[in-house]
């Protein structure tokens, strides 16, 4: 008499739906949003705006930032380097609101580098988040960076640091990360003109604002 075979176990795919027509937040993703108010710039910045900048100087005196992340926490590292991750495919979305004005940065132009004391910085870790996005002839960049760093002598490769290695972490991780001191954890944004002669080379910075203040959480569902 044969052996009966054993069915093979059976993995479902599980997707949750928002109420709105294309958001969709899959089992593996993470929602974070956050508040990053910033000093208002000088009024000579203000008054320099040209009138064709995606952010307004009335979105500036508003001193208000906001961010919402969609990421895959177990997405592909795309570096062969064990103490440095790349993750150019977990990104899901990226959204910066400021002031009145919204901008959905591309998940193909946005990334998360993790570095767990590599690049020869063996005293530095650090989890980041960079995305870009072409706007008429101007290039609006934000991120969001924390760090945790050392004196040069100390490793902090491994188990001996924040991270455990240079895997993406998780939402836990992610908000709970030991950044070395509070100016080490910045969300940024910066706009820059392009060059005339090659579209995708920025030229001196129109804008460049950083802020330390930040309130991370978790989110219920992805931004709309």
């Amino acid at each position: 008499m044969g052996c009966r075979s054993r069915p093979l176990p059976i993995t479902l795919a599980v997707a949750v739906l928002s109420a709105g027509p294309a958001s969709v937040a899959l089992a593996a993703d993470h929602a974070l949003r956050g508040e990053a108010p910033f000093r208002v710039p000088a009024a000579e910045i203000l008054a320099g705006l040209p009138a064709d900048a995606p952010i307004s100087a009335d979105d500036l005196r508003s001193g208000r930032l906001t961010f919402d992340i969609v990421y895959d926490d177990q997405a592909r590292d795309a570096d062969a380097d064990r103490h440095v991750g790349r993750y150019p495919a977990a990104v899901r979305s990226f959204r910066v609101r400021i002031g009145a004005t919204s901008f959905d940065l591309p998940p193909q132009r946005s990334e998360w580098r993790v570095s767990d004391g590599g690049a020869g910085m063996n005293h530095r870790e650090s989890v980041q988040l960079h995305g870009s996005l072409p706007h008429g002839r101007y290039l609006l960049q934000a991120g969001w960076i924390q760090l945790n760093q050392r004196a040069p002598d100390i490793d902090l490769r491994g188990s001996a640091g924040a991270l455990a290695g240079d895997g993406l972490p998780g939402p836990d991780a992610l908000l709970g990360f030991a950044a070395s001191s509070p100016f080490d954890r910045v969300f940024y944004l910066r706009l820059d003109p392009l060059s005339a002669g090659d579209a995708g080379t920025p030229a001196r910075p129109l804008l460049y604002l950083s802020t330390s203040s930040l309130t991370v959480t978790r989110a219920q569902e992805s931004p709309r």
